[in-house]
C-alpha cells in the first residue's frame, strides 16, 4: 500500500465530495515551520482548510475532491522541506522509534564531543605559561572533535535553517543555525592563523543541550501522541466468521457487518462493537478492557450485552454477534476524536507560536543593533557579544512553554481513563466552577438493576434473586438483564412462558413461579393465603407461587457506586454541583437526596437544558456538562467545557471536548485538578521564559556574558521548561 493510500479518508457532504486526511509531517521545529506548510498547502486550489500542530506534528487538510487529490498535497509538503509520513500503524510505530533511535545517538555523541572538547580547550581558559604552539594544537583537537559535533549531531538545525532561508522564511533554526556557524567557522580560521579566539567548546556545548532539550521534547510528545496508535493497532486484522451452516470461514475484520456472527478464542480480542450471543456455550464473557478504559480488573459481561471492540478476551471462547462495523466502532470514534484533538491547536499555542515568531525576528534586530554598537566602542568585542545574543535569545522555551505542558497533561489524562478531543478542552476546564451532571446514565448506571428487594415468607435475598434469575434466564425483555447477574448453577427453570405487559411464570423444582406485576402474581396465590405486602408501586415486580408472594423488587438504573464520593471531590475543589435531567420529578430528586446535591432540575427538554446553560453563564458562571444521551448533544457542544461517558451516544462523543472512557466518576474531580495543575505549569513555563530572556538579552549585549555560557543558559532554559511540564505526565503534581 502506497502513503497516499495509507493517509487517505474519504467523507461527503450535502453540498459535495470533499475530501479529508490527518498525517503527520517530519521536520516540524516550531511555529515558523507550522505555517510554511499551511502556506504550501493553501496555494493549491479547492482547500477549504488546513491546519497544522507544531507540538503534535499533525497536519489536517479539508479540500474539494475534484479540484486537487492527495498526491499534491503530499508534493506541496516534501516542496515545503517536509516529510508527509502516515499517521498510524505499524509504519508509524516504525518511524516514531527510528526517530527516537537517531535523536539518541546524536544526543549521545554531542555530549562526548562537548566533554572531550572542554577536556583540551579548557585549559586555554585558566593557563598562562602556555606556547602558541601548544594551544594551536588544542584548538587543532578542538575542532576535530566538534567539527563532526555540529555537522552530525547538529544536522537538523541546520538543515532546517536552509530550509527556512530557501523557503523565505524566518524561523526558530535560523538564528540558532546562524550563531552555531558563527562561532565555528571564525574558530577554523583563528585555529589556522595560530592566534585569535576559539569557541569550539561553545559550539559543541550549544549542539549538546539543544539536542538533549529537543530530544526531552520529542518524547513528551510522543508520549502524549501514542495512545491512539495503540488503540489501532491492537485490533485483529482477521477474525472466524461464522456461516449460517456453522461452519468457520476466515475473513478480514473490516468485512464484518451488523449481524455477523464471529468467534474469539481466549486470548483474542474483539475487533468490532459485539454482543455476546444469547444461548453462547460460553455463558458469560470476562474481559480485560484495560486498553479502553484503564480498569486493570478483568469485567464479566452476560449475553445480549454490548462488549466494545478492543476488549481482550482473557475467558473461555466467545461467540459474538457484530453490532458496528469496525468504521462505526466505538474503538475507530476514540481514536478519531483523539486525533481531531492532536490536529488542533489551543487558543494558548496559537498565541505562543506567534510570539516566538515575532520574537525571532526581534533576535536578529538585537544582534545587528548589538554589533554596530560595539563596532563603534569595542570591534574586538563586537563579535562575542553578537554571538551570545543570537545564543542567548533562541525563543525555544517560550515556543515549548505550552505545547509540552499541554501535551503532558494530555498524556496524564489519558491515563486515568479521560481521552482529550478537542484542543482547548484543558484551558477551558482548568476555569470552571460549576459542574452540570445528567442522571439518566451519568450519575446511573447504563443499565437497569436491582434497587432494592423486599423479603417476606422467610425466603433469604440470594434464594429469591435466583428463582427470579432462573424465570428471567431466556427472557428479551429489558427488565430481565437486571437479573442475570444473579444466576445459580443449580436453580433452572422450564416451561417457562411470557405473558406481554404481565410477566413471566415457570416450574422450578415441580413448583410454579410468577415474576411481574401484583395482578399477574396475585392471580397463581391461593386465596386463603393473606399478603402482608402493600400493592400501588408501579415500579415494583413480585415474585410469587401457590404458597403465596415471597418477595418485591425495585428495578431501575442504581446510582453509580462512586458517583457520591466523585460530588463530594467536585465540592472539596469549591465547585457547585447541578443535576440536569430529562428524567421525572421524583426519580431526580430522589437521586439528589442520595449524593447530597440540592440544586436539582428535572423534566428538561434539551433546549431547557441549553436555557439553564446561558442562566448560568449570564450570572458569571463557568460550567462543565457531563452526559451521554442524544438529548444531551446540544448542551454538551453549548457548554464551557463538556465530557461524555465512554459508552454513551455518537452524538454526545462527537460534541463533547472530552471523553470519559471508563465512566468512573471519580476521575473528573482529578482531571480537574490536572487541568488547574496544567494552565499552572503554563503559567510558570512563560513567567520563566519571558524573566530569562528579558535578563538574559542585556547582559548578553553589553558582553557580560561569554558564547559558551548563553549556550548553557539557553540550553537550560528550555531543559527547565520541558522538565517541569513532565511533572503532569509523570502524576508528581497532586491530582
Amino acid at each position: 500500500m502506497s502513503s497516499a493510500d495509507a493517509l487517505h479518508a474519504r467523507w461527503s457532504l450535502d453540498s459535495g465530495e470533499h475530501e479529508h486526511v490527518v498525517f503527520a509531517v517530519e521536520g516540524i521545529r516550531c511555529a515558523g515551520c507550522a505555517r510554511s506548510i499551511e502556506k504550501a498547502v493553501r496555494s493549491l486550489p479547492g482547500i477549504d482548510g488546513v491546519n497544522v500542530n507544531a507540538a503534535t506534528a499533525r497536519v489536517t487538510v479539508n479540500w474539494q475532491g475534484k479540484a486537487t487529490t492527495l498526491p499534491q498535497i503530499l508534493h506541496a509538503v516534501n516542496d515545503a522541506g517536509f516529510k508527509a509520513v502516515p499517521l498510524a500503524g505499524a509504519e508509524a510505530s516504525t518511524r516514531f522509534r527510528a526517530e527516537q533511535r537517531a535523536a539518541l545517538k546524536r544526543v549521545g555523541f554531542a555530549s562526548l564531543g562537548m566533554m572531550q572538547s572542554m577536556m583540551y580547550l579548557g585549559a586555554l581558559y585558566g593557563a598562562s605559561d602556555i606556547t602558541a604552539h601548544m594551544a594551536q594544537l588544542m584548538a587543532i583537537a578542538g575542532m576535530v572533535i566538534v567539527t563532526p559535533v555540529l555537522f552530525y549531531s547538529g544536522a537538523p538545525i541546520l538543515l532546517g535553517a536552509w530550509r527556512d532561508i530557501t523557503q523565505r522564511r524566518v524561523g526558530m533554526d535560523v538564528p540558532v543555525a546562524l550563531a552555531l556557524l558563527m562561532a565555528w567557522a571564525p574558530s577554523v580560521v583563528n585555529t589556522f592563523r595560530g592566534s585569535g579566539e576559539v569557541y569550539f567548546d561553545s559550539v559543541g556545548m550549544f549542539v549538546f543541550f539543544l539536542t538533549a532539550g529537543r530530544f526531552i521534547e520529542m518524547s513528551v510528545r510522543h508520549r502524549g501522541a501514542t495512545s491512539a496508535e495503540a488503540l489501532a493497532r491492537s485490533l485483529p486484522a482477521m477474525v472466524w466468521r461464522l456461516r449460517d451452516d456453522g461452519e468457520r470461514e476466515q475473513t478480514t475484520a473490516a468485512a464484518l457487518v451488523p449481524g455477523d456472527r464471529f468467534s474469539v478464542p481466549k486470548g483474542g480480542v474483539i475487533p468490532v462493537d459485539a454482543n455476546l450471543a444469547v444461548g453462547s456455550d460460553s455463558g458469560s464473557a470476562i474481559l480485560d478492557e484495560s486498553l479502553l478504559t484503564g480498569e486493570s480488573a478483568a469485567m464479566r459481561r452476560h449475553p445480549g450485552e454490548l462488549i466494545r471492540g478492543g476488549s481482550v478476551n482473557v475467558g473461555e471462547p466467545l461467540t459474538l454477534v457484530t453490532v458496528h462495523s469496525v468504521s462505526n466502532s466505538t474503538l475507530a470514534s476514540i481514536v478519531a476524536l483523539q486525533e481531531r484533538a492532536r490536529t488542533e491547536r489551543p487558543r494558548l499555542v496559537r498565541l505562543a507560536d506567534r510570539a516566538a515568531s515575532w520574537f525571532v525576528g526581534v533576535i536578529l534586530v538585537l544582534a545587528v543593533a548589538t554589533a554596530v554598537c560595539w563596532w563603534f566602542v569595542d570591534p574586538a568585542r563586537a563579535f562575542p557579544a553578537v554571538l551570545a545574543v543570537l545564543v542567548v535569545t533562541c525563543p525555544c522555551a517560550l515556543s515549548l512553554a505550552m505545547p509540552v505542558a499541554l501535551a503532558a497533561a494530555t498524556a496524564r489524562l489519558a491515563r486515568l481513563g479521560v481521552l482529550v478531543t478537542r484542543a482547548d478542552a484543558i484551558e477551558r476546564l482548568a476555569r470552571i466552577d460549576t459542574v452540570v451532571l445528567d442522571k439518566t446514565g451519568t450519575l446511573t448506571l447504563p443499565s437497569t438493576g436491582i434497587t432494592d428487594v423486599k423479603l417476606l415468607n422467610g425466603r433469604s435475598r440470594e434464594e429469591v434473586l435466583a428463582i427470579a434469575a432462573a424465570l428471567e434466564r431466556d427472557s428479551a425483555h429489558p427488565l430481565a438483564a437486571a437479573f442475570r447477574a444473579h444466576q445459580a448453577t443449580d436453580v433452572r427453570a422450564v416451561e417457562v412462558r411470557e405473558e406481554a405487559g404481565a410477566g413471566v411464570e415457570g416450574d422450578i423444582d415441580g413448583v410454579r413461579w410468577r415474576l411481574g406485576t401484583r395482578e399477574f402474581v396475585d392471580a397463581l396465590v391461593d386465596n386463603h393465603v393473606v399478603v402482608a405486602l402493600r400493592s400501588g408501586d408501579e415500579r415494583m415486580l413480585y415474585l410469587g407461587c401457590g404458597q403465596g408472594i415471597v418477595a418485591a423488587f425495585r428495578v431501575g438504573t442504581p446510582l453509580r457506586p462512586e458517583a457520591r464520593p466523585a460530588i463530594d471531590a467536585l465540592r472539596a475543589k469549591e465547585l457547585k454541583v447541578v443535576i440536569a435531567s430529562g428524567d421525572h420529578q421524583d426519580a431526580v430528586q430522589e437521586a439528589g437526596r442520595a449524593l447530597g446535591i440540592t440544586r436539582m432540575h428535572s423534566r428538561l427538554s434539551p433546549h431547557d437544558k441549553i436555557w439553564l446553560l446561558e442562566d448560568l453563564r449570564s450570572r458569571g458562571h463557568r460550567a462543565f456538562v457531563i452526559g451521554d444521551g442524544i438529548n444531551d448533544g446540544p448542551v454538551l457542544a453549548a457548554a464551557e467545557v463538556s465530557c461524555a461517558m465512554g459508552q454513551g451516544s455518537a452524538i454526545a462523543h462527537s460534541a463533547a471536548d472530552l471523553l470519559l472512557v471508563n465512566e468512573n466518576l471519580e476521575v473528573l474531580p482529578q482531571a480537574v485538578q490536572v487541568a488547574r495543575n496544567a494552565m499552572r505549569v503554563v503559567r510558570q513555563n512563560l513567567t520563566w521564559s519571558l524573566v530569562y530572556n528579558i535578563s538574559a538579552v542585556p547582559a548578553a549585549a553589553l558582553g557580560w556574558i561569554s558564547p559558551w555560557l548563553a549556550a548553557l543558559g539557553m540550553s537550560l532554559s528550555s531543559l527547565a521548561v520541558v522538565l517541569n511540564a513532565r511533572r503532569l505526565a509523570s502524576g508528581r503534581m497532586p491530582t
